[in-house]
């Protein structure tokens, strides 16, 4: 058993996959569009086309695939597999092989898991880090992106700036 389900049965954790498997039998072009229109307010006037964005817990993939759409290369993770899954599937539905949509599983909490991933233009993380049962350690592993360019923060949490993990 992956730390992930030891965690759920233990009732440490959450199941959130299973919401967004049910979530996507329900998604449609409206849902897709209003995601789309809320990037756009946060990306501002220079949009998203050829700005690599970084999705923090993608859940359903659904802002993932909105920023896609939006001319984004993305880069998407959530440590709950079902949750990568359904990512993937909306990848898979709508950028099926596209090399500029990376989806995987991966943990806000695990530093060497954040050091490998690349330089971003948006990281978007929308009500993730304080699911993770260490808000503050998943503030301090995200936090080494924007210390000297701390520039915007919009609700959940979404910075806007081209970052790079490290010191």
């Amino acid at each position: 058993m992956n730390d992930h389900a030891t965690e759920i049965k233990k009732g440490e954790r959450f199941a959130f996959g299973g919401n967004w498997e049910k979530f996507l039998n329900h998604l449609d072009d409206n849902r897709i569009l209003l995601a789309e229109k809320s990037l756009t307010k946060v990306a501002g006037r220079e949009g998203l086309s050829g700005k690599r964005f970084l999705d923090i817990g993608s859940g359903s993939g659904l802002f993932s695939l909105a920023a896609r759409r939006l001319g984004a290369s993305v880069h998407s993770f959530d440590y709950d597999p079902k949750s990568v899954a359904c990512t993937a599937e909306l990848k898979r539905r709508y950028f099926p092989d596209d090399p500029e949509w990376i989806v995987e599983e991966g943990s806000v909490l695990d530093k060497d898991y954040l050091a490998q991933l690349r330089t971003f233009n948006i990281v978007y993380s929308w009500g993730v880090l304080h699911h993770t049962g260490a808000l503050y350690q998943a503030l301090e592993n995200i936090i080494v992106w924007f210390r000297p360019i701390l520039s915007r923060c919009a609700a959940g949490l979404c910075f806007r700036q081209s970052v790079s993990y490290g010191p």
